[in-house]
């Protein structure tokens, strides 16, 4: 069985799939993840395959990024200064991965003892120019301030992967600010369930281990699960997914069933080397507030019809013949108040109509809690078909469960130094010291250890996302072969679903 669950800013939603179909289950963020795992026995969870999406809560916890200031220790060899990104210190991997100049431990304390005298910081990002090919110094750095700062809010910069110096500091930023609070959620999770997935920006999942060394690439991932569960459940490879939310709205364009991506996403105002789904919002939903007879963004608490005390859109459609919740306990309270309902929800509308013709959209599919109130009206404004799938209301959940394994890896191969590289983790190669292997034999060997790397669930659907070789020639004479190689298991819907 799979069991996927979204955190969002108002609901968690799981959905669980098997033999007996798709169930769904909401619960207020009030109860959270730990009321959905709850609310599914044991035994179904033991039996399954879960996956946790849980891109808002660090969407918000970056929106508070000056609330944790982080120490950033750089090592960037000579002739490169980035004195305004971060602490310089002593060391230096060359292009080769080969460590030509080693750290002093004492400049090391020294940095610390200036960060904390500075202000103080929550976190440290470490990265090394030429890390994603030997990561040895930054380990030897981890070493020396893990036994003097928490280990669990310490990121090194070869876990995001990539040769673009900057955006991968940048990046190690992202992940020194988030990576505690993903720690402390994977291990409330772990209470519950033993192995399990996180879901990703770009619509695919990776194994918690992994997650925790580079968290940044599970941004923005509740909207490419709507995306993921949208074509999942139509069939609709080509659509705009509409995701009325409780907080927001969010809009997703499916291109050939899989969410439309943007790379080195800008966070906290720099580049990344982020890749996620290219979605936008409007900043209302079924909870934003009513106030002074206009609809509002941001969230004052749950509607009147699910026991609140403020109204809300949902409580305004409840006005215009909806039953929704408490229907009757919204349409009771509303007398206090002197309200034009048919123009609060058709402002909502416009707004969205509004949205659908900015990217001339064909065909949309509504989702979320309120899509399969609003479809119609959406339909009549927009004039265009308007798809509501089945369990719409968990779209989100739906998408998080079915889609598979997709695991990025970084691949250098040596033959003259007779050393393997992935994801900076230097082995020993596969190929024999001053072989000439094909290129064909170096990309297969890389496919090969992206599957190994990616453990169970892995599908061999790989990518090169990447390639670039040449021959090692030395006195004239062929010394050994050198690969840079970057593979992806596809993302998507898994095919055991299809």
């Amino acid at each position: 069985m799979f069991v996927g669950v979204d955190v969002g800013g108002t609901n968690t939603d799981a959905a669980v799939i098997g033999e007996d179909g798709i169930s769904t289950i909401k619960v207020p963020n009030e109860e959270g993840l730990e009321g959905v795992f709850k609310s599914i026995s044991k035994e179904k969870l033991e039996k399954s395959r879960v996956v946790v999406s849980t891109s808002l809560p660090l969407n918000l916890l970056l929106s508070r990024a000056s609330e944790f200031p982080t120490l950033t220790i750089l090592i960037p060899g000579p002739g490169l200064n980035y004195g305004k990104k971060g602490r310089i210190v002593k060391g230096f991997v060359n292009h080769r991965g080969d460590i030509v100049e080693e750290i002093d431990e004492e400049e090391i304390l020294q940095a610390l003892e200036e960060g904390r005298s500075k202000g103080g910081f929550k976190n440290i990002a470490i990265a090394s120019k030429f890390s994603v090919r030997n990561a040895g110094i930054e380990h030897k750095i981890l070493s020396i301030v893990s036994g003097r700062f928490d280990k669990n809010s310490i990121a090194l910069s070869h876990y995001a992967g990539g040769m673009n110096y900057p955006y991968r500091i940048n990046t190690t930023v992202v992940n020194a600010k988030i990576k505690r609070t993903v720690f402390e959620l994977t291990e409330m999770i772990r209470n519950f369930v033993g192995d399990f997935y996180y879901y990703k920006g770009d619509g695919g999942i990776i194994p918690y281990r992994i997650a925790l060394q580079n968290p940044s690439e599970l941004y923005n991932s509740s909207p490419a699960a709507v995306a993921i569960g949208a074509y999942f459940l139509t069939r609709e490879k080509n659509a705009l997914v509409i995701d009325v939310g409780g907080t927001t709205t969010d809009f997703v364009i499916v291109e050939e069933g899989l969410p439309k991506i943007i790379e080195n996403v800008n966070i906290l105002g720099d580049k990344t080397l982020v890749r996620c789904v290219d979605s936008f919002s409007i900043p209302f939903g079924g909870d934003s507030p009513i106030e002074n007879g206009k609809l509002h963004h941001g969230r004052r608490g749950k509607p009147v019809a699910f026991g609140g005390e403020s109204l809300t859109l949902t409580d305004v459609l409840n006005l215009e013949g909806f039953e929704i919740g408490d229907y009757r306990r919204s349409r009771e309270f509303a007398k206090r108040y002197e309200l034009d309902s048919e123009k609060i929800i058709g402002d909502f509308i416009t707004m969205i109509a509004e949205a659908i013709e900015s990217v001339n959209a064909e065909r949309v599919i509504a989702a979320g809690f309120l899509g399969a109130y609003l479809a119609d009206m959406i339909a009549e404004r927009a004039k265009i078909n308007v798809i509501v799938p089945e369990h719409s209301e968990a779209v989100n959940a739906v998408g998080v469960a079915v889609s598979r394994v997709s695991y990025t890896l970084y691949a250098r191969y040596d033959t003259e130094s007779g050393k393997a590289v992935f994801n900076g983790v230097v082995e020993e190669s596969p190929f024999g010291i001053g072989s000439l292997p094909s290129d064909e034999e170096m990309v297969e060997e890389a496919k090969r250890k992206v599957l190994e790397l990616a453990g169970g669930y892995a599908e061999e659907d790989v990518a090169i996302i990447y390639f670039n070789s040449y021959t090692v020639v030395r006195g004239g004479i062929k010394r050994g072969k050198i690969a840079d190689i970057i593979v992806q298991i596809k993302p998507g819907v898994s095919k055991e679903l299809l």
